[in-house]
């Protein structure tokens, strides 16, 4: 006999002392904690977000032992033009004393039919080990694929624009730059601006918590009229840049790509970056060159909840707008 229960107090600490080293991203355990702290104070995590426990028996309070975790988040979705409720679960996780025993898989089985219950008409996840665990549940991969972004330095030097760094304020126009995209897909997020700001967030603390030097985030975005009409987030490590996010409002995304060749000028005399995106297929910036390197190492999956929706008709990768600031 086992029972669902959130993840807080004593659960938690274990729940992240056991993670900690499959997850760690170069945080220290006490780092590690203050990330999961801080993205559930901010205002979209504290509503979105949470932890759940497989516990054994039914013991009181947070008494009993975890068998299986995972993170929950409630997000909303644009699917074939309605916008629909959708559970996202990651960091599916068992400790290794535990381990074959069947407590994963209870662990799946009863956040579904919680999520069930709950009114969502999709689950959603990212899978790290391959798509064959995840199909027993009926989820099913969602094309994606992980590109590298030349940027055109001919022509001698940064376009005469300015960028500066993101603020607060820019937001709601982010968001609308959003919008436009995700009408043009089949399935996208509905990024409000509490979760835009949720996942520059959660990208800054990644980078704050971390040992210096590690990686830097950058929010950038350029402006006309005093209101921002392109922006980008961007992760660099080790030689690498990720583009996280990034959205203009000129179809042809050319402000986007001066504000990467202004990036790239700025210390002409460096080895230029590797630069890599989940990069959308309708967003071709006249300055970038996209070239589509394979499928992405984190498996998209998606199923429908029974008895809220119909199976989707099969995707492609171009139907599909997913940042990588969105995975989870």
């Amino acid at each position: 006999m086992s029972v669902l229960r959130p993840a807080t107090g004593r659960y938690l600490e274990q729940i992240l002392q056991d993670t900690h080293p499959l997850w760690h991203d170069g945080l220290s355990v006490e780092a590690y904690r203050r990330h999961w702290e801080a993205q559930r104070r901010t205002a979209w995590g504290a509503e979105h977000l949470d932890r759940v426990a497989l516990v054994r028996g039914n013991p009181p309070d947070d008494a009993g032992e975890v068998l299986a975790s995972a993170k929950r988040y409630d997000f909303s979705m644009r699917l074939d033009g309605r916008i629909r409720r959708v559970l996202g679960i990651g960091a599916v996780f068992t400790p290794p004393r535990h381990r074959g025993r069947g407590a994963a898989r209870e662990l799946m089985e009863r956040i579904l039919e919680a999520a069930e219950a709950e009114g969502f008409e999709f689950a959603l996840l990212f899978s790290e080990i391959g798509p064959a665990y995840y199909e027993q549940f009926d989820f099913v991969p969602v094309p994606r694929v992980a590109s590298r972004i030349v940027v055109d330095g001919r022509g001698g030097g940064a376009p005469a624009m300015l960028v500066r760094a993101g603020e607060d304020r820019d937001i709601p126009a982010i968001a609308e730059m959003n919008a436009l995209r995700a009408k043009a897909a089949r399935l996208a997020l509905d990024r409000s601006e509490d979760l835009i700001r949720f996942a520059i967030a959660r990208r800054r603390l990644l980078a704050g918590l971390g040992p210096p030097g590690l990686r830097q985030v950058e929010f950038l975005v350029t402006e006309e009229g005093h209101q921002a009409v392109a922006y980008l987030v961007c992760t660099a490590e080790a030689g690498r840049w990720t583009i996280e996010e990034a959205g203009d409002r000129d179809p042809s995304g050319a402000r986007l790509g001066a504000m990467l060749q202004v990036m790239t000028a700025r210390e002409p005399a460096l080895v230029p970056p590797d630069i890599v995106s989940w990069w959308p297929d309708a967003l071709r910036p006249p300055q970038l060159r996209v070239e589509p390197t394979g499928p992405t190492p984190e498996v998209m999956m998606i199923r429908p909840l029974a008895g809220r929706a119909l199976p989707l008709p099969p995707l492609q990768a171009s139907d599909v707008a997913y940042w990588h600031a969105d995975a989870f």
